[in-house]
């Protein structure tokens, strides 16, 4: 049989091909794995260069960085980035950049200077606008959770609070896929989360912009924690604080900003409610993509446009399983079709199969609300050959995922045809992803997958 063979592969092989990494202490990830690459584009507005210089020396000295300034700005003196062509150029060419230097990250921005002082004697007020650019856009709600169309607002030459903000901002900015980096990232994000909440949650000054942007970032930070960790109750904290940071900025704020708070924060009302199967709030999440889609261009955003796509077709599975209706199956169906019209086989391989695992799992709910077992067969063989074009070492996540889906795939059809042969393949299935989901630090994957085994062993000792 094809799947006992695929599990078996699993046994024998996945020790010769993946080295864990150490466990024992924190810094041992951190100094085991390469630093996370950051290049920092000489800001617009700042002829002299004293920003990206304050920057960098701001980034340099922390722990998991490498942090260095590019010879020239992303973008032309005068450029509106603000506008959605000019900042839609200046991120197809950072994305070049960010693969001609072998980078992760690309900070850039402008240097912005008040129009007028509070007072006649004082110094115009000088702010900083940074934009964040990761090598690619992801397409689940646990990945990167600051877009290349939002901004970060800072005062000119800040100080140290700022500073760990703008950090996590970089932590919460890049779309990490190594195993390394992932479970690095994992441990610098705590300490950071802490430092930031200090700063974001007490008195801050500033202009209305500086404000709400700096409470957007600080929500995302909390999103990428409550999704690391699977805790319910930061990603509702983070859906008040984005919500706040929308209302303080509603004149701040651009419209393709608007949308992809709006799809943060329906990011975190997805993982809610996928892990609360709270059918109202799952309701409100394909309201909020929705939204998005209307205010993020296709013809413009076309990276971002397909990850709201995929996230609407994910919102709508979840809807599906919570009301048992196989017509929200159909539309996310369409969704994830749109967004693979963007993200080729070809040209994107990762994002393509990522959503082609999203794809798998429709067919998994539509057996089990069908009640057609040869869908979960469909849906296996689907799995399979995402597992072996995306392997373990080349993107771990994708791998564990792909894993998780086979051992849920499994465990239908091992219930739908009394087999206990498919529920141990299920076990097995479900202790690889589980193993992977813990050494990158995902916590709350790791507990859904104990979670799952433990289900399928209590069918398995009934039945003996």
């Amino acid at each position: 049989m094809a799947i006992s063979a695929f599990i078996d592969r699993l046994r024998k092989r996945v020790d010769a091909n993946f080295a864990s990494l150490p466990e024992d202490e924190p810094e041992d990830v951190v100094f085991s794995a390469e630093p996370l690459r950051v290049l920092i584009s000489p800001l617009n507005g700042d002829p002299e260069n004293r920003a990206a210089r304050h920057i960098h020396d701001r980034l340099a000295g922390r722990v998991g960085l490498s942090v260095r300034i590019s010879e020239r700005p992303l973008t032309a003196p005068g450029a509106e980035n603000s506008e959605p062509v000019f900042l839609s150029m200046a991120v197809d060419l950072g994305r070049r950049w960010l693969a001609r230097e072998n980078a992760d990250l690309l900070i850039w921005g402008d240097a912005v200077t008040a129009a007028a002082a509070l007072t006649k004697d004082a110094p115009p007020h000088q702010s900083w606008r940074l934009r964040f650019l990761g090598a690619s856009t992801p397409v689940q709600p646990s990945g990167a959770t600051i877009s290349a169309l939002e901004r970060l607002e800072v005062p000119a030459f800040y100080g140290n609070a700022v500073g760990d903000l703008i950090f996590g901002a970089a932590l919460a900015a890049v779309n990490v896929e190594t195993p390394e980096g992932t479970r690095a990232r994992g441990t610098l994000f705590g300490p950071t989360l802490k430092r930031a909440k200090h700063f974001a949650e007490g008195d801050m000054l500033g202009t209305v912009s500086e404000c709400a942007t700096m409470q957007a970032c600080y929500a995302a930070l909390l999103l990428l924690d409550g999704a690391r960790t699977g805790d319910v109750l930061t990603l509702e904290k983070a859906v008040s604080v984005y919500r706040g940071a929308l209302i303080l900025g509603d004149d701040a704020f651009t419209a393709h900003e608007k949308a992809m708070l709006g799809a943060h924060m329906a990011d975190a009302m997805s993982l809610i409610a996928d892990a609360t199967d709270h059918a109202r709030l799952a309701d409100k999440t394909v309201e909020y993509y929705r939204t998005a889609l209307t205010m993020v261009r296709k013809d413009i955003f076309a990276d971002d446009y397909a990850a709201l796509k995929t996230r609407l077709g994910l919102a709508l599975h979840i809807m599906a399983e919570i009301n048992t209706d196989t017509r929200y199956l159909d539309e996310a169906a369409e969704a994830f079709t749109q967004a693979t019209s963007i993200w080729t086989i070809t040209e994107a391989p990762a994002r393509w199969a990522d959503i082609q695992n999203s794809l798998g799992g429709l067919l998994i709910t539509m057996g089990k609300l069908t009640q057609q077992p040869t869908l979960f067969d469909k849906a296996v063989g689907v799995f399979i050959k995402i597992a072996e074009v995306m392997n373990r070492r080349k993107a771990p996540l994708v791998w564990a995922t792909t894993l998780a889906n086979i051992g849920a795939a499994l465990k239908e059809k091992g219930e739908a045809v009394q087999s206990p042969a498919y529920l141990k393949q299920a076990v097995a299935a479900f202790d690889q992803a589980e193993q992977v989901f813990s050494e990158l630090h995902l916590e709350g994957n790791a507990r859904v997958m104990e979670t799952q085994r433990a289900a399928v062993m209590t069918l398995l000792n009934a039945k003996a």
